[in-house]
């Protein structure tokens, strides 16, 4: 069957103790020879055993198979964390684009698993529900996130996560608290505390269009204050630099504002705020008299 399987299923698999080291070698032989194989699902029965190398085996015959795109691995590892996180860290460090479920394994102490999303892996989907994760491990990821542009789906739901840990995912993904943090949080990784706020990275809309919601988002929010003009002083600076920027950021408001969803084609606008309504802020108390007194808008 070399060279012809192309998805390997197995649940609640058994293997009889006396020859349980020969099976794990056999399967793991099968999974690296198999070049045709796309997608390996392993979940439930009896746990990897990490006493006899069960689990590097396995991790090693995955990552060796280039042609392995989809890894699920549920309920298959034992629940003290530490054999579980070493396979997983592997998998997320193995070099290639990947899609990995690794969902029911009771993880704990996730260090090794946030430093390797933070080297900014190829790893594509990562999806680790029902780990027992908490607040401490929630922070891990939220700042592991802020240096990965890779992940495209993070799926974190029936974990140990209050709205702590909550709130911490949340401002990895959106941050209004200034330009700066806004731009380096993370606009590649739909998350699915998405759900639980808006202005998130919404699905079917590239990075760059996350991005500019998100700004506008964070205008529309200061403008309900009327203090779009105080935090952009203080952001950009006072100095002809910054008075030069003017016409630049009312170009991009316009095109901001809208995002395309590029699994149906459809336009959307965001925000309740319209466009004119941030020009006119602008216009009246950002930096007109400076504009005109230099001569930025001559030739406009």
């Amino acid at each position: 069957m070399e060279g012809k399987v192309t998805e390997i299923f197995m649940q609640c698999v058994t293997f009889p103790e006396p020859d349980v080291v020969e099976c794990y070698e056999i399967v793991g032989t099968s999974i690296r020879l198999n070049h045709a194989l796309e997608k390996l699902t392993w979940i439930g029965g009896d746990l990897i055993p990490s006493d006899i190398q069960a689990a590097d085996l396995l991790i090693e015959s995955i990552i060796k198979n280039q042609a392995i795109k989809t890894a699920v691995l549920d309920s298959c590892f034992d629940q003290n964390g530490a054999n579980g996180c070493r396979a997983l860290s592997t998998l997320i460090k193995c070099g290639r684009p990947l899609r990995v479920d690794f969902c029911e394994n009771g993880l704990s102490g996730i260090d090794d698993v946030a430093a390797a999303l933070a080297t900014n892996p190829q790893l594509e989907k990562l999806c680790i529900t029902g780990n027992q994760l908490n607040d401490s491990d929630a922070e891990l990821i939220a700042h592991a996130l802020k240096q990965n542009t890779n992940l495209q789906a993070l799926h974190l739901d029936g974990n140990n996560i209050t709205s702590t840990g909550l709130k911490k995912m949340i401002e990895a993904i959106y941050d209004p608290s200034s330009l700066s943090a806004m731009e380096s949080c993370n606009h590649t990784c739909w998350v699915d505390c998405d759900v639980h706020y808006a202005g998130g990275n919404y699905i079917g809309i590239a990075p760059q269009q996350r991005r500019r919601l998100k700004l506008y988002k964070m205008l529309s929010a200061r403008h309900e204050g009327g203090s779009n003009a105080r935090h952009l002083n203080a952001e950009l600076g006072e100095g002809a630099f910054s008075t030069k920027l003017v016409p630049r950021v009312l170009e991009c408001i316009e095109q901001y504002s809208t995002a395309t969803d590029h699994r149906f084609g459809a336009t959307h606008r965001f925000g309740a705020t319209t466009p004119l309504s941030l020009y006119f802020e602008l216009m009246k108390s950002w930096k007109m008299p400076e504009l005109y007194e230099r001569g930025t808008f001559e030739g406009k």
